[in-house]
């Protein structure tokens, strides 16, 4: 069969399915929505100079959004600033999405956030907040509803209180397009995982969808948080720091225990570092456990619940693919990140080609759709 041959989704074959892609939100997403009297504090889209960005609320100087719809473009043409009219249609219409999926031979894609994502996670009035997420999860529901086998919605758990994280939870579960569920911040209001969370988790649980992380938690928007190291100022190249520590959160807190059917999918974190850390974690567990001080009462060795509720998606990941086995194949998920900067957009079977080549048919298909279709519910 020709890779890429045009796709044919009647009856809900898919052969590509992307785990992370992105919207580029219309500056009115919240504007358009919430009552006036949030406007003074919502962020909005405004022209400068230099083009046109995001300003207000908590981006206290313009934030630009070239690098978050370039793809596509040369690599001469990928500025930071660009006009909201050179944004792709895709970003903000699920219409054209589709079109701009069938140009790159995808089946079906996994949505989350552009630039709002630091206005909803860090807002810490409890109204102000619920009020952004739903506005977010019913402009995502809108954007999928057009195509909901294909475009995949990851609704948000608000994350200001227990009650208003398992109403959403409930108002939006069923809805079509939904695939799981996005964490930004944990339900309690913190970065630390509380027994009151425990509802949040068995409520997803019993939805048999996932919880998402992508990339990483935050409390405070992140152009606040001072640099964590030098290799930050090359974006892309810390994407994997936050998420070995949540895995350890959701693991020594019991929660996994308690849950053991929960499905949490790091998104956009790669994948290569996974045998190291689950070696690591196992090592210094069982050298700790020597001491009659460090009884953390697991059921498992850590590495055996990172592989049993923990998948992971990345966008180029050679290394990935040789340790596939030492990760787990069944983990592993790929994506094209469209419509950001790092996206091969429309020649994503050119890379996949290059770098699947030597993989088994059977390893291939899983990474590039069967464990997404499983994991996010595509055609079922």
């Amino acid at each position: 069969m020709n890779a890429n041959a045009p796709l044919s989704i009647g009856g809900n074959q898919y052969r590509l399915i992307s785990a992370d892609g992105h919207y580029v939100e219309p500056g009115d997403i919240f504007t358009s929505r919430l009552p006036e009297k949030y406007h003074d504090q919502l962020p909005r889209i405004e022209s400068f100079e230099e083009g046109d960005a995001w300003i207000g609320g908590v981006y206290e100087n313009p934030s630009p959004f070239g690098w978050f719809s370039c793809a596509g473009k040369a690599p001469e043409d990928m500025y930071p600033w660009i006009r909201w009219e050179e944004v792709r249609p895709g970003g903000y219409d699920g219409k054209v999405r589709v079109e701009e999926m069938n140009a790159d031979g995808i089946d079906a894609e996994v949505l989350f956030p552009g630039l709002v994502a630091s206005t909803i996670a860090t807002e810490r009035d409890p109204v102000f907040h619920l009020a952004l997420v739903q506005a977010y999860n019913d402009w995502i529901l809108e954007f999928s509803s057009v195509a909901p086998h294909r475009l995949g919605a990851v609704p948000w758990i608000p994350n200001r209180g227990i009650e208003d994280a398992l109403a959403e939870i409930d108002r939006v579960k069923d809805l079509p397009g939904v695939v799981g569920f996005l964490l930004y911040c944990y339900p309690n209001g913190s970065l630390d995982i509380k027994p009151e969370d425990d509802a949040v988790w068995e409520a997803i649980q019993d939805t048999g969808k996932s919880i998402n992380i992508h990339v990483s938690m935050m409390e405070e928007p992140p152009h606040l948080r001072p640099p964590r190291s030098a290799a930050m100022t090359l974006p892309g190249v810390g994407h994997f720091y936050d998420a070995p520590g949540r895995m350890l959160q959701f693991i020594f807190s019991g929660v996994l225990d308690r849950f053991p059917e929960l499905q949490i999918n790091l998104a956009e974190v790669d994948c290569g570092w996974m045998p190291y850390f689950q070696d690591q974690c196992d090592d210094n567990l069982l050298r700790h456990s020597k001491s009659q001080f460090r009884d953390h009462g697991l059921s498992m060795k850590p590495s055996e619940y990172m592989k049993k509720n923990f998948s992971a998606s990345f966008i180029t990941d050679p290394v990935a693919l040789e340790i596939r086995n030492r990760i787990g194949v069944h983990r592993l998920m790929w994506s094209n990140d469209y419509p950001h900067i790092t996206s091969d957009w429309p020649e994503s079977w050119k890379t996949i080609n290059a770098t699947f080549a030597n993989l088994p048919e059977e390893d291939r298909h899983a990474i590039l759709c069967g464990n997404a279709q499983r994991i996010f519910g595509f055609g079922q």
